[in-house]
């Protein structure tokens, strides 16, 4: 019989407080910088929506090489090194915030739009280019963070243990849930407050000092916590013995006069090789049982429900959906224990479904001109069943991410087949965006809902795919398995 491993307070707490932390500075610039930029160029979305584009676009690119460096670099260099080019890098794009605030303020929209000096039109250009490199930077860096800790540290704590892998997750899912309010909220309050110049350099101060908290709180961690400094062979054995047979190849290769138009060849080669490893790698996590859990997950993120209200529904529905959120967290073990992982995932997507369903027809029925509310019932009913579906939605969360977790444990590129999933979420989330911007006037919101909730019966339709594929039967009937 296993004991279950015992977690020191004092590392948890760091833990907790590195999570924190980190998921604040990401979520305060998230929601600063498109402020900042709505602010700066008033006029125009375009900024705000290059920036979001560009790093949804890296997230989908990229996410599966920051897995491959999670699975094959040292734990603690690497995620000091992340949180080095996070601090750093949000410092910067703060920074040049502060150029565009102040100084360039005066001529900034006039300039992108290409009216002013030559000048004034090269340096707003350059600055808001670099916003947006530093904006898809920060994106990768927050992959980076969650695949790191939320996904290998979590799991090399657990040590097997089902209980404290939940416990665990229980944490950071309640923390994420707590900053998503948290964050814009503090970067309101620093703006009615000090006014944008004022709040940009707070934020500032705070990426610069929260760098060394971080990374004190992340050396406890990893003091107490002796396994993380186990780092799987595996992985580092395959890779240098590929290493060595390419090397030989390219060895006889290069032999001869045609030595140098070889290695050219051989380049090439490594181009054409590392698009086929990609297909290799994709191809691998779509055989997996687990990539129809994954593919439910990402469905889920293509959701438009809240699109269309006003600020004031928005913001009252943000601290509802937190409430709700928080006791979908501690639903999912309750669940867990009662009728086991698979099958909570199950019940917790289906009661999203369920829950939206009359969302989605609300849309349809009794709803008011744009800017006027409907009957009561029908505001009832789109913002109580959005609220109740989250309880759905963090259990399911929940429990697919502990299904993935699990399902990869041994896997010696775990990292990295888990990262693909935030690949899909991100492919999705996009398609969100591209959504939203074909169905941009009141009359499509209705359509918009409507998809949104069928990519949701899509997710539960994937994740039942994949209950089958490890249960052998979709449920239980008077003592009997069915389908």
């Amino acid at each position: 019989m296993s004991t279950s491993p015992t977690i020191d307070r004092s590392a948890l707490a760091c833990l907790l407080l590195q999570h924190t932390s980190s998921t604040l500075g990401s979520g305060a610039y998230d929601f600063a910088s498109f402020l900042f930029l709505i602010q700066i160029f008033p006029d125009t979305l375009v900024p705000a929506s290059l920036a979001g584009l560009c790093s949804t676009g890296c997230g989908i690119v990229f996410s599966a090489c920051i897995g491959a460096l999670v699975d094959r670099l040292p734990r603690l260099p690497f995620i000091r090194t992340t949180i080095g080019v996070q601090k750093l890098v949000q410092a910067l794009s703060y920074s040049l915030f502060l150029l565009l605030l102040i100084p360039l303020r005066d001529f900034a929209a006039g300039a992108f739009h290409g009216t002013g000096t030559g000048l004034e039109v090269a340096a707003t250009w350059t600055i808001l280019l670099l916003v947006i490199a530093c904006s898809a930077t920060l994106g990768l860096s927050a992959t980076a963070m969650i695949v790191a800790i939320e996904r290998d540290w979590i799991t090399e704590i657990a040590q097997g243990d089902r209980a404290s892998l939940t416990q665990l997750n229980t944490y950071m899912r309640r923390i994420d849930l707590l900053i998503k309010l948290v964050a814009p909220l503090m970067v309101s309050l620093l703006t009615s407050l000090g006014g944008y110049p004022l709040a940009t350099g707070v934020l500032l101060g705070f990426s610069v000092l929260t760098c060394g908290t971080e990374y004190i709180w992340i050396k406890v961690v990893y003091n107490h916590f002796p396994v993380l400094g186990h780092k799987k062979e595996s992985f580092a054995d395959d890779q240098e013995e590929i290493g060595l047979l390419e090397t030989g190849r390219e060895g006889e290769e290069s032999v001869g006069d045609g030595g140098r138009t070889q290695s050219i060849r051989g380049g090439s080669r490594s181009l054409v090789e590392r698009l086929q490893s990609e297909k290799q790698d994709w191809m691998e996590f779509i055989r997996l049982p687990i990539f129809f859990s994954s593919t439910s997950m990402a469905l889920i993120h293509l959701t438009t429900l809240s699109y269309g209200w006003d600020d004031t529904i928005i913001a009252s529905m943000r601290g509802l959906c937190l409430i709700t959120g928080l006791i979908g967290t501690i639903v999912m073990p309750l669940l867990e224990r009662k009728v086991g992982l698979e099958r909570a995932g199950a019940w917790s997507i289906w009661f999203e479904v369920a829950c939206l369903a009359p969302v989605a027809l609300a849309f349809f029925y009794g709803t008011g001109r744009y800017g006027e509310h409907g009957p009561v019932w029908n505001s009832v009913i789109l913002f109580g069943g959005i609220a109740i579906s989250r309880i759905g939605l963090w259990s399911f969360d929940l429990c697919q991410l502990k299904e993935l977790q699990l399902a990869l444990d041994t896997h010696p590129r775990r990292n990295q087949l888990t990262a693909r999933q935030i690949s899909l979420q991100n492919l999705f989330d996009l398609l969100k965006y591209v959504l939203t911007l074909w169905a941009s006037t009141p009359a499509c919101f209705k359509w918009t809902a409507l998809i949104s909730w069928l990519a949701i019966v899509g997710g539960a339709v994937s994740y039942a795919v994949y209950l089958r594929s490890v249960r052998g039967h979709l449920i239980h009937f008077c003592g009997r398995k069915v389908l």
